[in-house]
């Protein structure tokens, strides 16, 4: 029997500002023969939001993209990672 990891790469970042305090969690991880782009997401005292950014499996090298597109993108809104070592 092969074992799969649960996930290839992930990030956890935050973003505090004021009153505003956000978590945000991505990874890519093994679906079907491929590799999916998830995340979640919570505003403190909100609700978490989780989901897909790939509904479907997509071949490694093309969800990577997906995933350094992502946290690019939560990067340059203000976002920082909660553990340096693993951005």
């Amino acid at each position: 029997m092969e074992f799969e990891p649960a996930t290839i790469q992930s990030a956890s970042l935050y973003f505090g500002e004021g009153l505003e305090e956000n978590e945000y969690h991505a990874a890519i991880a093994p679906k079907a023969g491929g590799f999916i782009v998830t995340f979640a997401c919570y505003r403190h005292g909100g609700n978490l939001t989780v989901g897909s950014k790939t509904p479907d499996p997509l071949p490694l090298e093309v969800a990577t993209r997906v995933y350094d597109r992502l946290i690019a993108s939560k990067l340059a809104k203000g976002y920082h990672s909660c553990f340096p070592q693993h951005a």
